[in-house]
């Protein structure tokens, strides 16, 4: 920290303020220190510094002193907060369940075979539920690579009544334990989970399995944590110039996470571009934003190094033309206000763009401009069919720079006989030409131009070159964002 600037002066009083009635290890003090300064210094490299981000870190760095120095006598999850505080984006939800008092020791010890599970720490709201679980050998060595989950090991939650309502996975993270977490894209509604465990082998995919049985079971009380949800209903709608309405409904602050609810609604005009069942394949593009201007988060931007905190996301259709999507995030400020920004949407639509050429003639690359995409076509080669490989079939090698989205779309081919084939695509995609102060302006780039590996059309039942070709897209996934211009105030 600069302790010349007023600002930092200021929160330097705010920690010691306090903090000084609490006796601080010397390794969470230094914590601290290094994530104020951590945080100062990613902020110098994507923009200009604010004071918005400083008071970010203060309340972090004090959540994590009040937090943590009562539980420093739990190993794994210690040593998890620790390591927070080297990423971009702290899991405040789990500091705050500790602050909250909600992280749960089941005392699980399985033995077999020579190798001990253990799992001393577990957390559990409506949003995720995680757990700290170590596997030691006979000699007393956690061992980090020796349990894969998949049909002999699974990790599942009940309910009160004994419904499975999830599943575990190990998120990695950290080599001090394995980071199991399982999230609910719908908060759970139930006062009693129970996490149970089916462990039936050890050892990866190339060695020998270790077969025993390390199952267990335990339950977590969730009427604490269920005290600690929140509703907040919210305000605001905007229709777009292009008949997509978008209403905002509410937010659910919960433990470990806020899930933010809306709905977006097409009106008739609309509808027409998306007959059947297209209009049901849509993305929305948002960021909420300090009342600085100062990114919070960013979901589907179109932005270079942008801010994420999104744990799950789903959308329900409730009615035709009408979805509500649900959105859940580590974290969303409270007390203060901040900004709901639309950036953007998309709707897959009814197309018809046409490519014509003539294979012999691609001895050059040729270039198509169809609704603002570019597909640059560079060869064509006969190859082993996905689906039969005693057959083949035509692959069309190109580079595309895209404004609108690739997934959705819908290609057809066809021969100078007016036959039609199905496409398939394969290859790498990025986000390209994204500027750091912009949501809007990147492009998706296909295929990888530096190790010259282009995206490819895969014509199925053409095995053969014909003379001339012609590849329709009959679907297209619209993006929408240039004449966007509309926020919410969220206070």
């Amino acid at each position: 920290m600069n302790y010349h600037d007023p600002v930092d002066r200021e929160l330097k009083q705010l920690l010691t303020s306090k903090t000084q009635e609490l006796v601080v290890p010397d390794t969470v003090q230094l914590a601290v220190d290094n994530a104020l300064s951590s945080l100062s210094k990613q902020n110098v490299k994507k923009r200009v510094p604010h004071k918005g981000w400083r008071w970010v870190a203060a309340v972090v760095a004090l959540l994590f002193v009040l937090g943590t120095v009562s539980m420093y006598t739990v190993p794994a999850f210690a040593e998890m907060f620790r390591s927070l505080f080297s990423k971009d984006n702290p899991d405040i939800g789990l500091l705050r369940a500790q602050e909250l008092g909600l992280v749960y020791n089941p005392h699980i010890k399985e033995k077999d075979e020579g190798y001990t599970l253990v799992i001393d720490e577990a957390v559990a709201d409506p949003t995720r539920v995680t757990i700290a679980l170590q596997l030691f050998d006979k000699n007393g060595k956690h061992d980090r690579d020796k349990l894969v989950l998949g049909d002999s090991n699974k990790i599942s939650i009940k309910d009160a009544k004994g419904n499975v309502v999830g599943s575990m996975y190990d998120m990695g993270y950290t080599n001090d334990f394995y980071y199991m977490v399982a999230f609910f894209s719908e908060p759970l509604q139930t006062d009693k989970i129970t996490i149970e465990g089916n462990i039936e082998a050890l050892g990866r995919k190339n060695d020998p399995l270790i077969e025993g049985n390390w199952d267990f079971s335990f339950d977590i009380d969730m009427q604490e944590a269920n005290r600690e949800t929140k509703v907040e209903e919210l305000s605001g709608s905007y229709t777009t110039p292009h008949g997509m309405t978008i209403t905002l409904k509410r937010l659910t602050r919960m433990v470990q996470g806020v899930r933010m609810e809306l709905e977006t609604e097409l009106n008739d005009t609309a509808m027409t571009r998306s007959p059947g069942e297209l209009w049901k394949n849509q993305m929305l593009s948002f960021h909420f934003e300090t009342i600085e201007n100062e990114e919070i988060h960013s979901v589907n931007p179109r932005k270079m190094g942008y801010m994420d905190s999104l744990m799950t996301s789903s959308h329900t259709v409730i009615e035709n033309g009408k979805i509500r999507w649900s959105y859940t995030f580590k974290y969303l400020p409270e007390n203060e206000p901040y900004r709901f920004v639309l950036d953007g949407y998309s709707v897959a639509e009814l197309d018809g763009s046409k490519i014509s050429f003539k294979p012999s003639e691609l001895s050059e690359p040729q270039v198509f401009k169809i609704l603002n995409d570019t597909v640059e076509l560079v060869g064509t080669s006969l190859e082993k069919s996905q689906i039969d490989d005693s057959s083949y079939e035509m692959a069309v090698s190109f580079y595309g720079e895209m404004e609108n989205e690739i997934g959705y779309e819908v290609w057809k081919a066809y021969d100078l006989a007016g036959n039609p084939y199905e496409i398939s695509k394969r290859g790498v995609s990025s986000l390209i030409n994204a500027l750091a102060n912009s949501w809007r302006d990147g492009l998706i780039g296909m295929g990888d131009r530096n190790t010259q590996q282009p995206y490819e059309f895969r014509i199925a039942g053409l095995d053969q070159i014909p003379e001339e070709i012609t590849l329709v897209r009959e679907v297209v996934n619209k993006r929408y964002s240039d004449d966007l211009n509309w926020s919410v105030l969220i206070e």
